[in-house]
């Protein structure tokens, strides 16, 4: 397979990815239920496209244009189990851009699309990948950045089109805020390898201030901008220490790509085959992988989707494999072992897919006006979704500090705003509230254990 890619032709390319369509279609066919975060950006583009704010009207900290991005796929009536098509896609642009910045720029010659190729691959190191999280829809952008500081590192004449690496930042932040972490890998990667300015420095800042100044008007017009303020800073920048079980897990998933990489890495450090322009492209990729560790400590929460931004680093670190190794057979091993550690990793999620995935719902209601009050998402499968409260974990402070006027205040406005037909409570809010908000235990009866109907 190494030979066949190593070619200048774009032939087994294309038949890669009619290969990668068609198996999309076999893997829609498994029938495997979404994952709880796709339930949640599903349930965020349908609250969105009826009229309701993010962070105002709805409870979660997705990014600005990551929840745009989940209006507009709602908008068009997309359903969940089409996400497998629209991430292959993003990924299949993101390989594009990967291939066209590595051969452009000759980073590594002599090596045809196997860049493409092992961007592939290593995006599907796990299931969770072919789904559109934030993280991956603003990677795109992130590419985009590098691309262009690539373009900027050729020579040490730097020009003004570093705005658009400010302007793609911030792009990329506003899908997924822990990016905006790599604006400090954009500058460390331009004053360290390119002749860039003072007045380019201010230029990149200009293109992203300019960026988020955009978005803090929209969010001023629309009223919403301390709501945004107040959940950004509960949720999206504390800082977070993983534990050690989230670690191994994570590890395990990311082990064929750690491997891949460490042995390039390795092999770079013994080489001494590494021209200027590709010694550069080698140390901005260090900077990105140790930027990359920093984000880590910032992601919302600890799941795969949210720290695949490692893999780009990864995926170009274990291209030195085939470039600067001299055995062809070890380069075969290596394409095969990072394919092998795929399929493993695929086949250790299918017989979890119980415990990783949404759940069955277990109420019998169908086509309902229903608020759950607790993280069963799930019973909002078949029914109508009410309320704010997409994101529990955002939410359920609100019902636990009830001795805060503000947050009584809250809970009552949006109960007022969209009130239910059924409550599906598993952890007794309602009983707690119904002592702040008498008119709760008027309005709405038990029907049975954690349900609660509205009087007609």
């Amino acid at each position: 397979m190494f030979q066949i890619f190593k070619s200048d032709s774009i032939l087994p390319t294309l038949l890669l990815v009619a290969i990668w369509l068609i198996s999309l279609f076999y893997i829609q066919q498994w029938g495997l239920a979404p994952f709880p975060w796709e339930i949640k950006n599903y349930l965020l583009g349908q609250k969105l496209n009826q009229g309701f704010l993010i962070y105002e009207d709805i409870s979660d900290n997705t990014a600005p244009l990551a929840a745009l991005f989940y209006q507009i796929v709602q908008w068009f009536s997309i359903p969940v189990h089409w996400n497998i098509y629209i991430s292959s896609i993003i990924v299949i642009y993101q390989s594009y851009i990967f291939q066209q910045t590595i051969q452009r720029f000759e980073l590594m010659p002599q090596i045809g699309y196997l860049p493409f190729l092992m961007y592939a691959i290593i995006f599907h190191l796990s299931l969770e990948f072919l789904a559109p999280g934030p993280a991956l829809v603003g990677l795109t952008f992130l590419l985009l950045a590098w691309r262009e500081i690539i373009y900027q590192q050729r020579t040490l004449q730097v020009n003004d089109r570093v705005i658009l690496i400010g302007i793609y930042m911030a792009i990329a932040s506003l899908f997924y805020l822990s990016y905006s972490l790599f604006f400090v890998w954009a500058l460390l990667s331009l004053l360290f390898y390119s002749g860039i300015t003072l007045r380019q420095i201010v230029l990149m800042f200009v293109g992203f201030l300019m960026v988020f100044s955009l978005n803090i008007l929209f969010f001023s017009i629309n009223g919403n901008l301390p709501f945004m303020i107040q959940v950004f800073k509960r949720s999206a920048f504390q800082f977070q220490v993983p534990e050690q079980l989230e670690v191994t897990q994570i590890a395990g998933v990311f082990a064929p790509a750690l491997f891949i990489g460490i042995w390039g890495f390795w092999l770079v450090l013994r080489s001494r085959r590494i021209r200027s322009n590709a010694q550069k492209g080698q140390q901005t990729n260090l900077i990105w992988l140790i930027t990359a560790i920093f984000a880590t400590l910032t992601v919302p929460s600890l799941i795969r989707i949210n720290l695949l931004f490692f893999l780009p680093a990864l995926a170009y670190f274990g291209l030195n494999i085939f470039h600067l190794s001299s055995n062809s057979i070890l380069k075969e091993v290596a394409l095969w072992l990072l394919i092998g550690g795929t399929w493993y990793n695929v086949q250790v999620e299918l017989k979890n897919k119980d415990r990783e995935r949404i759940p069955a719902p277990t109420l019998t209601l169908k086509n309902q006006r229903l608020m759950v009050l607790g993280p069963q998402i799930e019973e909002y499968l078949g029914n109508q979704m009410v309320g704010p409260f997409v994101n529990w974990d955002l939410a359920k402070p609100l019902f636990s500090n009830l001795d805060q006027y503000k947050n009584v205040v809250l809970l009552h406005e949006y109960f007022e705003k969209d009130a239910p037909d059924y409550i599906y409570d598993a952890e007794d809010n309602i009983k707690k509230l119904s002592v702040y908000l008498p008119n709760l235990k008027r309005e709405y009866r038990q029907i049975s254990p954690n349900l609660y109907q509205k009087n007609p």
